[in-house]
């Protein structure tokens, strides 16, 4: 009898660190997971979010670590659902609402981008990378205007960021001032020069200005770091042959 207890109390508590140890592997594979196995990272934040009890912070992490994952997947509808979840969760988190704009961007949906970003710059005003934010989105929406205002703010705040030099170039782009984005993109690029959408856009500036061959080699190049690039500025009108 007694043994009989001992084995089934041994047995519950292996179980109970397997349960653990699944749990713990998910945690790492969800909030760590590589864009290699994007499957087995969505799997593990699935997991994660069937758990009982949760918490809503880690409800909102699994929510916003599993959009992230479908939007590398292609999976946008899947990404919006779990981001709109997110933000339902905590209406004022940075993450989610910005994970949520990227997702409208990537939709071409970018009035509801800027009214993401337009309530994250009240509750963070003066914010350097949501001021880049607004500038890309008024630069897609041809509000060029307001997009180079944000640009210039943005860069008083953070002058050597570049992700928003590359925001700048795309407004003096859009404005045909094709010398400034040249020199917007060379600054960006000295900073960061493995951005693929750096070199693609100063790739179609370089051949805006007439250099061929030096447009046609950023633009080979970009496309060796993402093959996806080209397709990811289609929306916006901007290809290697205008």
């Amino acid at each position: 009898m007694a043994t009989a207890m001992i084995r089934s109390l041994l047995l519950c508590l292996f179980m109970i660190a397997a349960a653990q140890t699944a749990r713990a592997d998910d945690d790492q594979v969800c909030f760590a997971g590589s864009a290699k196995n994007l499957q087995a990272s969505i799997a593990a934040c699935t997991a994660i979010l069937r758990r009982p009890l949760l918490t809503p912070e880690w409800k909102l992490r699994a929510l916003s670590a599993r959009g992230h994952y479908h939007e590398r997947n292609h999976r946008l509808e899947l990404a919006l659902s779990d981001y709109n979840t997110a933000v339902t969760t905590d209406p004022s988190d940075r993450g989610a609402r910005i994970g949520r704009a990227e997702i409208f961007v990537s939709m071409g949906k970018f009035r509801e981008a800027q009214r993401d970003i337009d309530t994250l710059q009240k509750m963070f005003p003066n914010d350097p990378e949501l001021l880049n934010n607004s500038c890309w989105i008024h630069a897609a929406l041809w509000e060029l205007d307001a997009a180079l205002a944000d640009c210039n703010r943005s860069l008083a705040l953070a002058p050597r960021e570049a992700n928003t030099l590359d925001s700048l170039g795309f407004v003096h782009l859009r404005l045909r001032n094709y010398s400034r984005a040249l020199a917007d993109y060379n600054a960006a690029l000295a900073i960061k020069p493995g951005s693929d959408s750096s070199l693609y856009v100063r790739g179609v500036v370089k051949r805006k200005l007439g250099d061929l061959a030096g447009g046609n080699a950023d633009i080979k190049a970009a496309g060796k770091i993402n093959p996806e690039v080209a397709e990811s500025f289609a929306p916006y009108g901007l290809t290697q042959g205008n």
